[in-house]
């Protein structure tokens, strides 16, 4: 029998791990396992169990194998994920679409080659990410929720400074985040990696770019260096961990994008759990300032 769940609790009993196993549909499932084989099970995760199952006057679960549903296919994956997590207001195939269509809107062969590598290379966990562990986006689906809430944005910042390079502004919020791949260690109990701790996304998006123009030959560009200078630039600040100070007018927008999305989408969140007339709970990202709903 095969059983999806997220684990509520787990004790020791009888030489095993009891695991409250709580499905999709809300039902619980008291399933036992060795715990040499149970090391990799914690509380909060959701993993899917192969089990042998005993009738008698109580039913019992015995697991013989088990996997985390990283191993299992994108759309079974995501959706999994969605019924026991928070997510992103928007579907998997909606938010592909949308990172598509804006993909297919670049015109330099170079920015567009890399882009769509990257993005094919990411895509899973591009679309099941977060975009951060809790200040904005952190959720199933936030990584690629933010990136498009960012493309949405830069299309009126493109009509209104017409000096803008759109394949640069488009395909540098696409990339902007793609470390986060990297630096975080999943979709749900979501940590930071070691490279993450080390490097941080900013730096290891922009190897990314440098390794990717190696495999499509188009290292030594000006499209590689601009795209990898908008990338560890986009926090705008040494002290916000930038590499570097934007020094392009894309670059520039892409801090400014960032800045805005991140904030304001927070800033959403709290106001839907406000009543009118009442102020928000403090909000981190924005300095853990309050705001009156009206």
């Amino acid at each position: 029998m095969k059983i999806i769940g997220r684990i509520t609790a787990i004790n020791t009993s009888d030489g095993k791990h009891n695991l409250a196993v709580l499905t999709k549909d809300n039902e619980t499932f008291n399933i036992k396992i060795k715990i040499e084989d149970s090391e990799d099970i914690k509380i909060g995760g959701v993993y899917q169990f192969e089990c042998k199952v005993k009738e008698g006057e109580r039913t019992g679960y015995y697991v013989y194998s088990h996997s985390s549903i990283e191993n299992l296919e994108l759309e079974e994956k995501n959706e999994t994920l969605r019924s026991f997590y928070s997510s992103s207001p928007i579907s998997l195939i909606d938010a592909e679409n949308e990172i598509n269509k804006y993909v297919n809107k670049l015109d330099n062969k170079i920015i567009k080659d890399i882009t769509s590598y990257l993005i094919n290379k990411f895509h899973d966990d591009f679309y099941v990410y977060p975009a951060a562990t809790k200040f904005h986006h952190a959720y199933v689906g936030g990584l690629a929720y933010h990136s498009i809430g960012m493309l949405h944005m830069a299309d009126s910042f493109i009509e209104n400074y017409n000096y803008l390079n759109k394949d640069y502004v488009y395909a540098g919020i696409m990339l902007h985040d793609i470390g986060k791949t990297i630096e975080l260690t999943g979709a749900v109990n979501t940590e930071y990696s070691l490279k993450g701790q080390l490097l941080g996304h900013l730096v290891l998006g922009a190897m990314e770019i440098a390794d990717t123009a190696k495999i499509l030959g188009y290292q030594e560009t000006e499209e590689v260096l601009m795209l990898e200078h908008m990338l560890i630039s986009h926090h705008g600040q040494p002290q916000f961990g930038s590499a570097k100070k934007p020094m392009t007018p894309e670059a520039l927008a892409l801090w400014f994008i960032d800045t805005i999305d991140s904030k304001f989408r927070v800033l959403g969140e709290e106001l839907e759990k406000t009543e009118s007339h009442e102020f928000t709970d403090a909000i981190g990202v924005l300095d853990r300032g309050k705001f009156y709903k009206i």
